[in-house]
């Protein structure tokens, strides 16, 4: 989907009317605005600040192409550096406004994608329509300098490594837990993996090149279920060829080397050859893993 950046606009050329729906073009910038809210004192941004908004974004057919409360930070509200483009972009509207003010701001759609797109024969997504203007209804909610974004940022750094050292401190005695509270004997590999059930090892070992289905579950340690291969009939296995470079954790390969056709295994895998230090879609980092797995089929390339 065709995502709008910055949301800046060029409306130099299209400002025949002051006003029209109640909307005033600001004289020193060519911003046209309509304010619900606004202070007479208080604290203003400036260009090169960086500000925190309610916005909700629409189309000229009232349809919303992009909400903060939806898609913002936890807080509600989109980050946006207030860096001048042009004159007449929506950053100089945004300077404007008192913290806590609302307006709503009117805007070129041929202007803002024009300006938006480095590609100058790039056709617009079907929810921008040309000859159009598109409205930006933003509440400001926060003000700060790029030196107090920046000691913020290095702040909220500090403390996110401190969590991730906490998190990676804890993983060997989760693991330990873990194994004991389940009364699992299993000792490790050389890589720390750990078998925690074996069965069906009776058919052909899985060797370099072979085309293998595996049935998965991934757990976490306490038992919430975060992935199944399990998709319907026809789709509950995950097809793979089988090397020691194939595009998976390293965990698996590991596993996946040491199992058997028909095999059935619960496998403990610490984040070191999971997911590590940067964790991946919802599993955070340093999180052992718990999978179980199942070779369904097992086809050897023909010689």
């Amino acid at each position: 989907m065709f995502k709008l950046g910055i949301y800046t606009f060029a409306v130099a050329a299209l400002l025949a009317g002051c006003k029209g729906n109640g909307f005033e073009t600001d004289a020193a910038t060519g911003v046209q605005y309509k304010f619900f809210k606004h202070a007479d004192n208080g604290q203003k941004p400036s260009l090169g600040d960086i500000v925190n908004v309610k916005m909700v974004f629409k189309n000229d057919k009232d349809s919303v192409i992009n909400n903060s409360q939806k898609n913002g930070d936890s807080t509600g509200t989109f980050r946006v550096p207030l860096n001048k483009t042009f004159n007449g972009c929506l950053e100089q509207g945004i300077t404007l406004m008192y913290i806590g003010d609302s307006a709503e701001f009117k805007v070129s759609t041929d202007s803002l994608f024009a300006k938006m797109s480095r590609d100058p024969h790039a056709k617009m997504p079907p929810f921008l329509h040309p000859g159009t203007f598109l409205t930006f209804n933003i509440t400001l909610v926060k003000i700060q300098t790029q030196k107090d974004a920046n000691a913020e940022r290095e702040q909220m750094m500090e403390k996110y490594k401190a969590e991730m050292m906490e998190r990676k401190g804890k993983e060997a005695g989760d693991i330990a837990k873990f194994l004991s509270d389940n009364k699992y004997t299993a000792k490790p590999t050389k890589d720390s993996l750990f078998f925690l059930v074996r069965s069906g090892k009776a058919g052909k070992a899985v060797k370099e090149g072979d085309s293998i289905y595996v049935k998965y579950t991934l757990y976490q340690l306490d038992g919430t279920v975060l992935e199944t291969s399990d998709h319907g009939p026809g789709h509950n296995a995950y097809p793979v060829v089988y090397s020691k470079t194939m595009s998976v954790i390293p965990g698996w390969i590991e596993a996946l080397g040491m199992m058997h056709d028909g095999e059935k295994v619960k496998v403990l895998i610490p984040s070191a050859i999971a997911y590590g230090a940067r964790g991946n879609r919802g599993i955070a980092p340093f999180t052992p893993l718990v999978f179980d797995l199942e070779i369904t089929r097992l086809v050897s390339p023909k010689k």
